[in-house]
């Protein structure tokens, strides 16, 4: 786990603020994913449905990407180019 240690501003000799400390320790988790893991591991999805909802995501792409394909190009100002 993280570990955020309060900082000591060498001019003044004072600890920094409590909310700066967190703000810092929030960023700290989030950039090593332990929050996204937490996500995750909050369900069990099994390897299956996993695949799945790849293929599904992939073929739903797919389907978009022919139907951008098949539509005429049309120019912001004159309309459809032909």
């Amino acid at each position: 786990m993280t570990a955020v240690t309060p900082r000591i501003n060498p001019k003044t000799r004072q600890e920094e603020p409590f909310d700066r400390m967190l703000r810092r320790f929030k960023k700290n988790c989030e950039r090593k994913g332990i929050v996204q893991e937490c996500r995750d591991r909050k369900y069990y999805e099994k390897p299956n449905t996993k695949r799945n909802q790849k293929n599904q995501e992939l073929k739903r792409r797919r389907k978009l990407e022919a139907k951008r394909a098949n539509q005429p190009r049309r120019h912001p100002f004159y309309g459809v180019l032909r």
